[in-house]
């Protein structure tokens, strides 16, 4: 008989990746839900109850685990933006030192302790809020935990930059001082739909990208725009007239200040600046990424005599700090490859080019063998294609940078079994805390 839809009592096992707590029912069918610490014991709403597994909502907890602590953040468990406020920061690293070992473990390598992020709380430099009706009001918020139209107002947001959340009263305030809307991604109606802030940590400037349903005025904006050029260096409006509640752009307009911040960061004892537009893709959190990059640099021990090809290397960020340690970077990349080009200019990185091109594509053309390859691809992972490229090629080493474990394990089975290459070193970094992302780097050396 199905227990769907029925309240059961649980205990938790442990923490897997991504970030959910495997529970233990009393006929012994495991059972998965977010926010129930393990050794505890609670109360669950099954959602599914399949033959070898189910899943649920966390009602209450029965019995609470010493290393539960309060979160911070009232819209804890609303919010789907952290997922580990109810713990400390400590045990957070512990959790996910142990589902990385669990994941990578079959590679049978010691894996490193985590890096561990400088700063916890506010060390965002990239936040998109939604703008929402609500009470007759518009307000600005996140998306409550799994839902696509319903949200959670801001602030507070503690993983956010402290700065950012002045920015939101700025513009909260004057789109109700005018009597204005938010968009209704269920109608399609509505002004207001995102607000999109960034920030370059350690130059402390600020970028500012209103994004709206329709073409926005500047004389329309002309009071927002001249009390937030007071605290910001770069003011955007974007028209995004799609039905998709993503930020997208169909006209990019500069309102105010430069087309770009700029931010710094130490790599190898050497300071690098990098551009950053409203989509550029840069690293979330500043600290961690020199961090990750100092580490890059020590592990590949690159030599002057080396080629190194960065694929899928966005704004060209790796490919620029390692340059001056190698003969030539190759960077290859679908997008912002012209703020690549730029970054290398400005940071004298002459021994660079960059390819505008899909990687699979690239790839399918190239005829150069290289020392060194780099690869971060988004959290599909590898295709087929790039990994067979891999599996051919005459590199000594392979740094394999993942956001996403799944397929980090999925393409790894495939390059080690085909016996060309074996894993020295898998480093786990935590970009994210409060929430169970990680980032894991994983050294591929030939046999």
């Amino acid at each position: 008989m199905t227990i769907k839809n029925k309240i059961i009592n649980v205990i938790s096992e442990k923490i897997v990746f991504p970030g959910r707590s495997l529970c233990r029912c009393s006929d012994g069918i495991a059972l998965f839900a977010e926010g129930i610490l393990p050794g505890e014991r609670g109360n669950v709403f099954v959602l599914k109850d399949k033959k070898t597994f189910r899943e649920g909502i966390l009602e209450n907890i029965t019995l609470r685990s010493k290393e539960r602590v309060n979160p911070i953040c009232l819209s804890f468990g609303f919010c789907g933006g952290c997922t580990f406020q109810n713990t400390s920061y400590e045990t957070q690293i512990k959790y996910k030192q142990e589902y990385v070992e669990e994941i990578l473990g079959f590679i049978g390598i010691k894996i490193s302790k985590i890096l561990i992020s400088p700063q916890i709380w506010n060390y965002r430099n990239k936040m998109e809020f939604s703008f929402f009706n609500s009470g007759g009001m518009v307000e600005l918020g996140l998306h409550k935990k799994n839902s696509f139209d319903k949200y959670i107002s801001v602030p507070p947001c503690f993983i956010a930059d402290k700065d950012f959340l002045q920015i939101v009263k700025i513009v909260k305030d004057f789109v109700n001082k005018n009597d204005l809307f938010a968009y209704n991604n269920k109608i399609h109606k509505g002004f207001f739909r995102h607000l999109v802030l960034r920030k370059a940590k350690n130059n402390n400037q600020f970028l500012v990208n209103i994004v709206t349903n329709a073409n926005c005025k500047s004389l329309f904006l002309k009071s927002l725009v001249k009390e937030l050029s007071e605290c910001t260096q770069s003011i955007y409006c974007t028209l995004n007239g799609q039905k998709s509640d993503v930020v997208l752009s169909e006209k990019l307009t500069l309102m105010n200040g430069k087309p770009f911040i700029t931010e710094k960061l130490c790599v190898g004892k050497r300071d690098y600046f990098f551009n950053i537009s409203p989509f550029s893709f840069f690293q979330t959190n500043s600290k961690v990424a020199e961090i990750m990059y100092n580490k890059i640099l020590n592990l590949l021990n690159l030599s002057k005599n080396d080629t190194l090809l960065d694929l899928y290397c966005g704004t060209g960020t790796i490919g620029i700090t390692m340059a001056c340690n190698v003969k030539k970077v190759v960077g290859v990349d679908q997008y912002a490859i012209e703020n690549a080009k730029e970054n290398s200019l400005m940071n004298n990185a002459l021994n660079v080019e960059f390819y505008t091109s899909s990687v699979e594509n690239w790839l399918k053309k190239t005829v150069v063998d290289f020392d060194v390859i780099i690869v971060d691809p988004p959290r599909s992972g590898l295709t087929r294609g790039v990994i067979n490229f891999l599996m051919l090629s005459k590199a000594k080493k392979i740094l394999y940078i993942s956001c996403n474990p799944s397929t980090l394990v999925r393409d790894l089975q495939i390059i080690v079994k085909s016996g060309k290459y074996k894993t020295t070193e898998i480093i786990p970094i935590d970009m994210f805390p409060q929430t169970y992302h990680i980032e894991v780097m994983v050294l591929l050396e030939a046999l």
